[in-house]
């Protein structure tokens, strides 16, 4: 059931349309993270690196994740 409740409230695409999980997947793999280490803050349009606090801004996201 709470999986369920998540759904609803988890956005799928960020500001821009983008699927935040191929972003995530991508930011992973280009900086040598775990992709459950990464989430997208929607409030702020911004993906960050829970573990060390690395922030990737939507003007950087061609370069860490194109």
């Amino acid at each position: 059931m709470l999986s369920a409740i998540k759904e609803l409230f988890t956005p799928h695409k960020d500001y821009a349309g983008r699927n935040i999980d191929a972003v995530i997947d991508r930011l992973a793999a280009q900086t040598g993270t775990e992709a459950h280490a990464w989430s997208y803050l929607r409030e702020q349009a911004v993906y960050e690196n829970t573990l060390n606090g690395m922030r990737v801004y939507p003007h950087e996201l061609r370069k860490y994740a194109a």
